[in-house]
């Protein structure tokens, strides 16, 4: 009868996926509250996985509902999903039962973790969870009911199998929201305790409490069992957490104590959002210990990199929301299991993790401005003292008020030094990786230019690099060598001999891949790379500076007048762009000098200036084109010259010195009528080249009004260069008609537009419109010539 009544409520869950969104929620939401739990247990899998997605199902659309679009979607599976929801009360209660479990695919782990167990060593957050199916022989992981619904939770946002657009906005889309609602439940920041689940004992604890299982676990049957496959009951199978390995006076305890429990809810949330989310590539793939392995190169997209800052942000608020509380060296302290977990969450669960996401996207992520929000979540873990006031974080969840990182820069305190020390390699390491990709960035580029400028002035905020060069004092630690006989200059750490230089501390070595050789980030060999860094920048400064200095050709004429009233704003838009890249090159030279202590030329000790004004000083006397020889047969380049043009730092201004009316055909003209118009007028100025001239020499009204069309004769001093006949050379010194501008599509539409508006307003046709175009040019040059005076020009 029960499983009857089981597949009744299942069909019953199943009924409901055909509908909207909104009757869904509302209608599984009485489901779970008029069914028993007994029922329920074989419903829930059929729920989860048709609501996040699973496999190549695309579920409910949880990471594309925006609250803009679909409102009501977003309010319904928000409250549905909330950590206080129905759904999460039946996922308590079923979490209480201990024999209970549900099946979660082994391929759908990350490919680091699944080579991992397959060679026997077994991750401590899964230890006895992987079990196979006899008749099948397929492996999975047997977890419980608030497991299996984080595990589907966390993989709904590296599932390939989901395109989910670009988040503009975090909390504008539901996907975040949720996941934002459940760390700032099961972490919470005003140092109180999660809210108990409802009438749920103590889990039990695995007895397992070693790293490394049999490599034949594979061969390990279960016997079939009447359960529905999608859950089946299994022994003690919980996962022993970190902090049941920190204290192993209790490992033979077969339930969890007070203390573990209060904080096993937290702990599992933040272990499989790392495992998901973090861990999806190696640390390196020609280093790995496993020299057959051949991972797929996995790139996290970059919805992934946001939630991963979003993550990283709050948990620095959580460690931060930790008392300090100073003891006595001589008791043992005893502190809350939430404090206990706050100082120790992030070393033991996330730092690994994400110190080889990091390093893999610096390795392997394109070239483009999307890096800057890799960047920004590396810089959001390496500046810990950013987040220490709770409320900058909901404040944060505002998108018009500025981001802490964005605040004014303020010293170090030196408080800050052990987390500097613990997490060295994020601070020296991540820097010589970002240095590669920075030399193959166009520095020139203003999005390129300020991801510089953000890492420099990071790494030059006031007592930083001291904190930093005193971390990598552990070599002369180990070596027991003063500092006092090395000196104080940060190049002293590369004149160590080589057998002296020790290897790292073991939390640090254990990060990277084994035969990993550490370089001072103040050594020689570093201020080689920044000293060519700081010289591509001198070189970018330069090409910015003569590229705004260059004037751009202004076209004329009535479209011009429109555009620049419509458009006009683009181009303020490209000097404003223009000025911050300026000193965002600026800024960067002077960061570099300072962090590296390099003394840059006397010529850039102006840099402090407003970028417009050191600009606008440095180009009254600098020369615009590139350095040349004038000789006989006109300018030729030297060497240097050569250079200028090639990397485009300067360059000759090019211009027509024809015969105007033979320039090349613009793409805004149609070619036909350049050819007819300019037949046509060569044909008139041949004919009546007499009359035209006399025409255009009198000094009465009708003289000045021929000015007005009739193109002026080019004067003696004007030079025609470009090759041209004798006979064309004289035709140009006399005035002439010349009708190309009629050929213009510009000229046509507004012909065209006229004619239209002249049919509809008075029924003009072709004769009337040509007439009154006559009349309206004759009016034109009649009050053109009684406002302008006859200027003489000499034939």
């Amino acid at each position: 009868m029960a499983a009857l009544g089981g597949s009744s409520v299942v069909l019953q869950v199943q009924a409901t996926f055909s509908k909207g969104l909104p009757h869904r929620c509302r209608d599984l939401d009485d489901i779970i509250r008029t069914t028993s739990i007994k029922e329920l247990r074989h419903a829930l899998p059929y729920i989860i996985e048709n609501m996040f997605g699973f496999g190549n199902e695309s579920g409910w659309g949880i990471d594309k509902i925006d609250k803009h679009n679909h409102p009501q979607e977003f309010e319904c599976l928000r409250r549905f999903l909330a950590p206080d929801s129905r759904l999460l009360n039946l996922i308590y209660r079923l979490q209480g039962e201990i024999y209970l479990s549900y099946e979660f695919p082994f391929k759908y782990l990350p490919a680091p973790t699944r080579q991992m167990i397959e060679e026997g060593l077994m991750p401590v957050f899964l230890v006895n969870k992987i079990q196979s199916q006899g008749l099948t022989g397929q492996t999975f992981l047997s977890l419980s009911a608030f497991e299996y619904f984080l595990f589907h939770l966390a993989y709904c946002l590296v599932n390939p199998a989901h395109s989910s657009p670009t988040w503009a906005n975090l909390y504008d889309y539901l996907y975040p929201n949720i996941i934002d609602s459940y760390i700032g439940y099961y972490l919470p920041l005003d140092n109180k305790t999660i809210p108990p689940m409802p009438n749920v004992p103590s889990p039990v604890r695995s007895p397992v409490s070693h790293y490394t299982v049999p490599s034949s676990y594979n061969s390990h049957s279960v016997s079939p069992s009447t359960t529905p496959p999608r859950h089946r009951t299994r022994p003690s199978l919980f996962k022993s957490g970190f902090i049941a390995v920190q204290k192993p006076h209790v490992q033979g305890s077969p339930v969890l104590d007070h203390s573990e429990a209060e904080t096993w809810r937290s702990e599992t949330l933040l272990q499989v959002l790392a495992e998901f989310w973090l861990n999806q590539n190696p640390v390196d793939t020609e280093k790995t210990s496993f020299p057959h392995a051949s991972f797929d190169s996995y790139m996290p997209s970059l919805n992934q990199v946001k939630m991963v800052r979003l993550l990283i942000k709050y948990l620095h608020f959580f460690t931060n929301s930790a008392p300090n509380v100073i003891t006595s060296p001589y008791q043992t302290a005893i502190h809350p299991p939430m404090e206990e977990f706050k100082r120790t969450a992030v070393p033991q669960i996330l730092q690994k993790k994400m110190y080889n996401f990091l390093g893999h996207a610096f390795e392997r992520w394109p070239l483009d401005s999307s890096f800057r929000m890799v960047l920004e979540t590396w810089l959001s873990y390496i500046q810990p003292w950013r987040y220490t006031e709770p409320n900058q974080y909901y404040q944060s969840k505002d998108p018009h008020r500025p981001d802490p990182t964005d605040l004014r820069d303020k010293r170090v305190d030196d408080r800050w030094c052990q987390f500097i020390e613990d997490n060295l390699l994020f601070y020296t390491v991540m820097f010589k990786h970002f240095l590669p990709r920075v030399f193959r960035l166009d520095l020139s580029s203003p999005q390129c230019a300020y991801m510089l400028y953000r890492v420099t002035k990071v790494l030059c905020l006031p007592n930083l690099a001291e904190m930093i060069f005193r971390g990598e004092s552990w070599s002369y630690r180990a070596t027991r060598m003063p500092m006092s006989d090395l000196g104080a200059s940060y190049l002293s750490s590369d004149h160590l001999p080589p057998h002296l230089l020790p290897s790292l501390p073991p939390h640090l070595a254990d990060l990277e891949a084994p035969g990993f050789q550490y370089v001072p980030l103040f050594g020689e060999r570093m201020h080689s790379q920044i000293g060519e860094l700081i010289h591509q920048l001198i070189l970018a400064r330069e090409a910015t500076a003569t590229q705004q200095a260059t004037p751009k050709p202004r076209r004329r004429g009535f479209g011009a007048w429109l555009a620049s009233i419509f458009f006009d704003s683009n181009r303020y838009s490209e000097i404003n762009d223009t000025k911050k890249l300026l000193l965002h090159l600026n800024q960067s030279l002077k960061n570099l000098s300072e962090i590296f202590k390099i003394t840059l030329p006397d010529d850039l000790q102006d840099m402090t200036l407003p970028a417009d004004v050191s600009l606008q000083n440095s180009l009254l006397t600098e020369p615009t084109t590139p350095d040349c020889i004038e000789t006989n047969h006109g300018p030729v380049l030297t060497e240097h010259g050569k250079y200028q043009v090639v990397n485009g730092l300067r360059k000759f201004d090019i211009t027509y010195q024809g015969d105007p009316d033979l320039q090349p055909i613009r793409s805004f003209e149609n070619a036909t009528l350049v050819r007819i118009l300019h037949q046509f007028c060569s044909f008139i100025n041949c004919q009546f080249c007499g009359q035209i001239n006399s025409l255009y020499c009198r000094q009465d009204l009708v003289g000045r009004m021929a000015q007005v069309y009739l193109a002026p004769p080019l004067r003696p001093h004007h030079m025609l260069k470009s090759p041209t006949s004798k006979t064309t050379a004289e035709a140009l010194r006399q005035p002439r008609l010349s009708l190309r501008f009629l050929a213009s599509y510009q000229t046509l539409i507004y012909l065209g537009i006229l004619y239209i508006f002249l049919r509809l307003w008075l029924g003009a046709g072709p004769v009337e419109f040509l007439l009154i175009n006559i009349c309206v040019c004759l009016l034109y040059a009649f009050l053109k010539a009684v406002m302008r005076p006859r200027s003489v020009v000499p034939l």
